[in-house]
């Protein structure tokens, strides 16, 4: 296999144009200047030590004699024989030589200890690859010490791997870059450098108060010239580090985990490496995707030249064991009605591997415990780090390995957004969490929630299915907006409620109550009667739908938990045990968005509450059938609706201005019929008083008992209005004003003149109906009991 390596040139000019190059800036020439006194080749210095012979040998063996005697410029860290002996005997066994380890084994562990590049000291105290010696003071104090990765000779050879598709395919491995741990990246970090250097190499002791460790070894002595480079004689041999990826396969405590994330994952053909290193073989990478992090590459980029993206990009992940998941799944998945680790649903695997990685840079313990990692959804990573096993603590060449034996969920598992990733049952309202983007908003502390839940089931049975990971109802698509109004309109928020709750009121005899949901744009509201629950939706259809009761638009609620309950709130479970329904979202799949609409068209059953109303409409000639419309009507009205046999008592008692009958009682037949209109502009007049305008309405909710608001300061103006022009030609509209109140558990309305003086007396609100408004799309209606 051809090896990544820059060709260089025997003399020092020459060996500089590549960086020059690469850079793009002859600063960079400089920055990686040749030392000021020669002394000799780094192999001659070396040789000269006396005390580097098992190193040199390997560095003979592994055919990197002439580069090191020369050939390029190059920093050694470099092992003393005592060092290299205690290595060989711990990982060969006792008695192990240099001699015995094959060709790639020597390339492997002595190419690590091979730095492309001159670095002094301070150069690996505060690497700058992008400003180079060039940096001021202020640029060499941001990010001071975290461009800490350098590139070594160290590499693996081609491997053969199957691809998503089933392919075999050549997988390139690029060269190691070996960590250098300096006292600046600490100082930046504002973390301790002792507990978190050791933390990942407990066999070392952190010494680099003033200068670094280099990855798992100490410095005995710094920048030992020689005219090809520098030389660091440190106190071990340093072991050549593998991607988090390799760690994770090559221990089979974690392979649920890397199933899990290899869902993810996916092989590429890489155009450059395959040019300059093919040979006629297509050469590949293996990545994850975004914003999985690609824990399997060497490199973050591929282009050698990218050296801040090489130097500084880290991941770090955090992944529980298969024991940890064998628990998480028995506590959580299982009493959701999973059957396996791999039958959850994608969405619930998506967000907990969310939770296990961190794509951007290197982590260190302390930072875990101050809370200062969030996850790519942007809440805190959290865990105990310190019960990690040592053995699991894993500095990796792409980053830090945290090998976890307890799975920590994240916080929408926790959250009221926990039943739809626990429970199987929700998998649609899952789909409509993450499609609508709320899952985020929804398990946030800030705010408390009551939230219902609709099982799949109810959602086939209101025709909603899941197709190829997309909803349909029917044969069209659910859009993104309406999956969004489906999940607002299931959520309360509870610091935007009338009222004091801890939970729903469940249970017979707890009473009535109006919650307003989150839906945005219009007003939905929750009802709830004695421990059931139903919408202002589906509470419309007692106005249209014949033979329509309570128990068919209420359901019933079962409260979910997990362990102390939800982190935010409440949550609920809901069905109608005669029929199950979906609580919709919006008014968009009614049979009547509309009120006057719905009204029109019922305008002949005598049954509905609004039957009398609509004939007086009829006989002021008020509306259009055509349009579907009432002329007066130009806009979304809150109504104040008299019953029909209020409005035939107003007609018998002659309340009604403009219109005779010949009727005695109200039930006499025909009763409209009999009824004679004699002055239509004053009919017409009367009955705009019953229209009161929401643009003109300064109310924040529609009236419901224990509403909260108050109109007694100039009422809500109706559409019954008129000028008056006074002497001098300047008009003022006079306007009929109506007064709410919401007093002894009733609903009442009053008239107010145009100077807010209350007249006549207050009219009771139609209690049949808990005293809940019918809302649609054009007005929200109460009914009452008499006439205004």
């Amino acid at each position: 296999m051809k090896q990544t390596r820059i060709p260089v040139p025997l003399r020092w000019l020459l060996l500089l144009l590549p960086l020059v190059a690469m850079s793009c800036d002859d600063k960079l020439a400089d920055y990686y200047k040749e030392p000021d006194w020669l002394k000799g080749s780094i192999y001659e210095v070396l040789q000269d030590r006396g005390d580097y012979t098992i190193f040199l040998k390997g560095i003979d063996l592994a055919g990197f004699k002439p580069m090191v005697n020369g050939k390029s410029i190059l920093t050694v860290m470099a092992p003393n024989d005592e060092a290299f002996t205690t290595y060989l005997e711990a990982t060969y066994g006792t008695g192990a030589t240099i001699e015995a380890l094959t060709q790639p084994e020597l390339k492997k562990l002595i190419g690590f200890h091979l730095l492309y590049y001159a670095f002094d000291r301070e150069k690996l105290i505060n690497f700058r690859p992008n400003e180079g010696d060039a940096a001021t003071d202020e640029e060499r104090d941001i990010n001071a010490g975290l461009f800490y990765k350098h590139r070594t000779k160290s590499q693996d050879g081609i491997t053969l791997e199957l691809d998503t598709a089933g392919n075999w395919v050549n997988v390139y491995h690029l060269e190691r870059f070996l960590p250098v741990f300096s006292y600046r990246m600490f100082q930046t970090k504002q973390i301790a450098a002792d507990y978190n250097y050791e933390y990942f190499y407990p066999g070392t002791p952190w010494d680099g108060e003033a200068g670094f460790n280099v990855s798992n070894a100490k410095v005995d002595e710094y920048s030992v010239l020689s005219d090809n480079g520098y030389v660091y004689l440190i106190d071990k041999v340093l072991k050549p580090l593998e991607t988090i990826y390799k760690e994770l396969a090559s221990n089979p405590d974690y392979s649920d985990f890397l199933a899990l994330y290899d869902k993810y994952d996916y092989y590429t053909i890489d155009q450059n490496l395959t040019l300059d290193y093919g040979n006629g073989t297509d050469l590949y990478q293996h990545y994850h995707t975004s914003p999985m992090a690609n824990i399997a590459s060497e490199w973050p980029v591929t282009d050698y030249k990218k050296v801040s993206d090489l130097a500084f990009t880290s991941y770090s992940v955090f992944a529980p064991s298969n024991e940890a998941f064998t628990r998480f799944f028995d506590d959580y998945w299982k009493v959701g009605g999973y059957d396996s680790l791999y039958e959850v649903s994608p969405q619930s695997i998506e967000y907990l591997l969310y939770n296990c990685v961190y794509p951007s840079s290197l982590v260190f313990p302390e930072e875990i415990k101050k809370g200062l990692i969030k996850n790519s959804y942007g809440t805190v990573i959290k865990f105990d780090v310190d019960a990690v096993k040592p053995q699991n603590r894993m500095m990796c060449v792409n980053g830090t390995l945290y090998g976890c034996d307890e799975l920590t969920p994240p916080a929408m598992f926790g959250s009221v957004t926990g039943p739809a990733f626990q429970y199987k049952k929700f998998s649609y309202f899952l789909k409509m969490m993450t499609t609508a983007e709320l899952v985020m908003t929804l398990c946030s502390d800030a705010t408390s929630y009551f939230m219902l839940y609709p099982s799949d089931a109810v959602m086939n049975a209101s025709g909603i299915t899941l197709t190829d990971n997309e909803l349909y109802r029917g044969t069209n698509k659910v859009g993104s907006g309406p999956q969004q109004n489906y999940v607002y309109s299931h959520v309360v928020s509870r610091d935007g409620i009338t009222g004091s709750y801890d939970a729903l009121p469940l249970g017979s005899g707890s009473g009535d109550h109006v919650f307003r949901t989150l839906t945005p744009g219009s007003v939905l509201y929750w009802y709830m009667s004695n421990g059931r629950l139903t919408n202002s939706v589906k509470f419309n259809e007692l106005l249209y739908v014949s033979g329509t009761t309570e128990d068919d638009v209420f359901c019933e609620l079962e409260e979910l938990n997990f362990r102390e309950g939800w982190t935010n709130g409440k949550t609920y479970a809901y069905t109608n045990s005669k029929k199950p329904f979906l609580l919709e979202g919006s008014q968009e799949n009614a049979i009547y968005p509309k009120f006057v609409p719905m009204m029109l068209n019922n305008r002949n059953d005598a049954s509905k509450p609004y039957y009398g109303f609509i004939q007086l409409l009829d006989l002021a000639d008020m509306y259009d059938t055509e349009t579907q419309s009432i002329n007066a009507m130009v806009e979304s009205c809150l109504l104040f609706l008299p019953t029909t046999n209020a409005i035939k008592q107003a007609i018998l008692d002659g309340k009604v201005p403009g219109l005779l009958t010949t009727n005695t009682t109200v039930n006499d037949s025909a009763f409209f019929v009999n009824c004679t209109v004699t002055d239509q502009s004053a009919m017409q007049y009367y009955l705009l008083k019953y229209f009161i305008p929401f643009s003109s309405a300064v109310i924040s909710n529609y009236p419901y008992v224990g509403w909260e608001e108050d109109t007694s300061k100039g009422g809500l103006p109706t559409l019954q209005t008129y000028d008056v022009v006074d002497t001098e030609g300047k008009a003022t509209t006079i306007t009929t004003r109506m007064h709410v109140t919401d007093t002894g558990g009733r609903l009442k309305v009053q008239e107010m003149d145009n100077n807010g003086v209350l007249q006549g007396q207050a009219v009771e609100v139609v209690g049949e109906y808990h005293y809940f408004p019918f809302i649609f799309d054009d007005a929200c209606v109460h009914f009452i009991k008499e006439v205004l």
